[in-house]
């Protein structure tokens, strides 16, 4: 019996070792593990930054990376560059010497600079450019602006510039005269036969005046007028005429003042409007179905200073004959202690209307936002301290820019919607052009001058958006 019971216990034990011998082969537990895993010095990167991969697979022999932009690479810890923003997913994937796989993932973000967006057309040392109007050329389509152009080193007297671009945003630049006092506003009134007549604000604190030049279609001087007891603010077509407005002096007050022009620019009819009791200008104008609508203003005029007091913007309505039916002052105003000069008149102005028939104003930092007939919605102020911003209507909306460098998008009734921080300091109007909004900016930089020091100035840049304010190629606007 015991000589069985240990062949028994020889039996069981065999057999045990003969199945632990198969299970070493076909137990997956047994077998090597493989793995594919990566890590990422960052996962947020700006352009053309590049970014290591570092490997920490077990078991693999092979390593095959797609990075998301249509490269790939076959190295264990590769190094991989991005020409273009955005999100992208990289993967990995892994393979043992049995050809068995495993693939591992992780997304990262390309950022964009905010500076590739935009275009700077001339970045010489010691040049101040500021822009002070824009527009579109009406004889052959291409975009202009008007640039107050400085040397500080050089030091020589500021000069005016009319710059116009063709398809590639290249400028081609037109000397037009010297500057004249402080000047933040300009326009050009395109005339027949290729003629141009150009107007810039010229100011004092006491001085409330113009600078008029007349160039013929070859860019030869016809006229120079300065006034100053005139400035116009622009004008509106109509037909062949053009209706200018702004203020005008008249026996010893600025009225409100119409100026009707034929198409060759010369002035027949004048119309004073009294707006109060006050001195009164019109500082931006536009055509509405009852007539037309003015964004302006009311204030005192003193021989010393402060010499301008009690300002009060103001609504004025006329019907289509030009005749005042209504006027609608803002007495919420936060300007009427703020502007104490004739250089805070001097600036962008602007007046637009929504689809609904609501209005909104702009000017000196303060937005209005007004029911058609002129009653009180919403009102903001933001900062007179730089009075070259743009408005914009997008017909169920409008933009506005600040001087705190944003771009502000608001509903009807005066709600912001979004906002954009753009680079730019001073946009003395945006241009809608193909549902997309281009404008010519100045931005606050610093200049470094040999035996100068550090200069503060402004310069130029080119910049556009989409309606809902996201910052687009400059390109895609011709497109």
């Amino acid at each position: 019996m015991k000589r069985i019971y240990s062949l028994i216990l020889i039996l069981i034990f065999v057999v045990s070792c003969t199945k632990d011998e198969k299970a070493d082969v076909i137990n997956p537990e047994l077998e090597t593990n493989l793995t594919a895993c990566f890590t990422v010095d960052k996962d947020t990167l700006t352009l053309g930054e590049p970014l290591q991969l570092t490997n920490c697979s077990k078991n693999a022999v092979i390593y095959s990376y797609a990075f998301g932009n249509n490269e790939i690479s076959n190295q264990e810890s590769p190094t991989v560059t991005f020409e273009e923003g955005g999100n992208f997913t990289i993967t990995l994937v892994t393979y043992n010497d049995q050809r068995h796989s495993e693939t591992f993932s992780l997304n990262v973000f390309v950022e964009t600079p905010v500076e590739s967006y935009y275009h700077f057309p001339d970045n010489s040392l010691g040049l101040n450019g500021l822009p002070i109007g824009i527009g579109i050329n009406p004889q052959n389509g291409n975009i202009f602006y008007l640039e107050k152009s400085e040397d500080l080193v050089g030091l020589t007297i500021p000069k005016f510039y009319y710059k116009e671009l063709n398809n590639y945003l290249i400028p081609t630049s037109r000397y037009i005269a010297d500057k004249q006092f402080n000047t933040g506003h300009g326009f050009v009134n395109f005339q027949g036969n290729g003629i141009k007549n150009i107007h810039f604000s010229r100011t004092l604190p006491e001085l409330y005046g113009s600078q008029e030049i007349t160039l013929n279609s070859t860019w030869l001087l016809l006229s120079t007028v300065n006034s100053a007891t005139k400035y116009l603010y622009g004008y509106l077509k109509q037909d062949v005429n053009s209706i200018f407005y702004g203020t005008q002096k008249d026996n010893g007050i600025y009225k409100a003042v119409i100026e009707k022009r034929n198409a060759n620019g010369d002035a027949f009819d004048v119309q004073f409007k009294t707006i109060g009791s006050n001195n009164a200008m019109l500082a931006d104008m536009i055509k509405t179905v009852d007539g037309y609508v003015a964004f302006g203003g009311t204030f005192d005029k003193n021989i010393t200073a402060p010499n301008i007091t009690n300002y009060s913007p103001s609504l004025i309505f006329f019907d289509n004959d030009l005749a005042v039916t209504k006027t609608v002052e803002y007495g919420h105003t936060e300007l009427a202690t703020r502007i104490t000069e004739a250089n805070h008149l001097n600036g962008a102005y602007h007046i637009v209307q929504m689809s609904n028939g609501n209005l909104a104003t702009y000017g000196n930092g303060e937005l209005t936002v007004s029911k058609p007939g002129g009653g009180l919605i919403a009102t903001h102020y933001f900062s007179m301290d730089n009075n070259i911003q743009a408005m914009i209507s997008l017909g169920d909306s409008f933009v506005i820019s600040t001087e705190d460098g944003y771009l502000r998008k608001y509903d009807p009734n005066g709600t912001e919607i979004v906002k954009l921080k753009y680079n730019g300091n001073f946009i003395p109007d945006i241009l809608e052009i193909n549902n997309k909004l281009f404008f010519v900016a100045g931005y606050r930089t610093k200049d470094t001058i040999v035996n100068l020091g550090e200069l503060s100035v402004v310069k130029i840049l080119y910049g556009a958006v989409d309606r809902d304010l996201n910052l687009i190629s400059l390109e895609s606007i011709f497109n």
